[in-house]
């Protein structure tokens, strides 16, 4: 249920819940797919600390919903917060237990994971009342909203499981693999970072079939369709690699250092967020090179201890920070 808060300040301490894993990069840095030119000819800029939120221990997974609001998944706190737009602090805290990571808005509701807990819940966006709860198998990890539908990620189940978000009942459930983690909706087809493998597969909403890529970087997470071509953050190999969503091969990788978590892309050009700081840095598609970076905060990498995630919000950008329990805001570079 959400609790209404006073304004006063959140002070929490944070708690890292880790997953693990291994860095694999066998052939990330020797490909003949179009390279940048080195980032660090681009414009950079070093804040002491950029504006930010507090929020519950352990920021990962952050959403925008359609009043401008974001909300903010607090994994080791058992918490969703919600800033309204403008706000200062969260105006609401949702309980939500079993290690809650990500959240996708849709509609009048928000949509959060329960990694621990094997749950999908929903939360009603205007009063904070957690209406229903969905069993999952082992793992749920990514969620995202598209063609008509909620996808969630079932991580160590190896599944990708299909919701009816008017009915809130499981519709179809696909074998991916395990070790896949996040999910997105392009314009004609769902994408599923097969973390794991190195992989990034394809999902037809209409029947269902599943493509697999061949490997295209080590680590991948975060993913974002512009124009055709779709954008993977891939952590362990300090990149953001660009694969046709065609064919499912590389096109462009742009290095990015600092272990890119997150990619969205905003008004024709992609924001992605590297651990190390965090830090915001803003690459042009056409030229597959970085153009901007802001530094955040002053956080170390988590090295798959933890993620982190980005938002954008009507004329702004939000960055979790998992170390420091807090989400950065600025207006989107432009």
């Amino acid at each position: 249920m959400g609790r209404l808060l006073p304004l006063v300040t959140l002070a929490v301490a944070t708690l890292l819940a880790g997953c693990g894993g291994e860095p694999t990069d066998d052939d990330d840095r020797g490909s003949s797919a179009t390279t940048s030119t080195d980032p660090a000819a681009s414009s950079s800029e070093i804040s002491d600390v950029a504006p930010y939120v507090e929020v519950g221990a352990g920021p990962v997974g952050i959403t925008s919903a359609a009043d401008g609001a974001v909300w903010v998944v607090s994994s080791a706190s058992d918490q969703v917060s919600r800033i309204p737009r403008g706000a200062s602090e969260p105006d609401l805290v949702v309980d939500v237990p079993g290690t809650p990571l990500r959240a996708v808005a849709a509609g009048d509701a928000v949509w959060v994971t329960s990694f621990r807990g094997e749950q999908l819940l929903r939360i009603d966006a205007a009063t904070g009342e957690v209406t229903d709860t969905l069993e999952t198998a082992a793992g749920p990890e990514g969620v995202t909203a598209g063609f008509g539908s909620i996808w969630v990620v079932e991580q160590d189940a190896g599944r990708l499981v299909r919701i009816d978000p008017e009915t809130r009942k499981v519709v179809d459930r696909v074998d991916i693999g395990v070790g896949a983690r996040l999910a997105t909706a392009g314009t004609d087809a769902l994408y599923v970072a097969a973390f794991a493998d190195d992989r990034v597969l394809r999902v037809d909403p209409r029947t269902l079939e599943v493509t697999r890529s061949p490997k295209v970087c080590g680590g991948p997470q975060g993913m974002a369709e512009l124009d055709g071509t779709l954008w993977v953050a891939c952590t362990f190999a300090d990149q953001v690699v660009a694969v046709d969503t065609a064919t499912l091969r590389r096109t462009a990788v742009v290095p990015v250092e600092g272990l890119p978590d997150s990619v969205v892309a905003d008004d024709g050009r992609l924001l992605v967020l590297a651990e190390e700081g965090p830090r915001l840095v803003v690459v042009d598609p056409a030229g597959a090179e970085v153009t901007r970076e802001v530094v955040l905060g002053e956080e170390t990498a988590l090295y798959d201890s933890a993620n982190l995630d980005l938002a954008v919000s009507a004329d702004e950008v939000w960055a979790t920070s998992f170390k420091a329990d807090r989400v950065h805001h600025l207006p989107v570079p432009r």
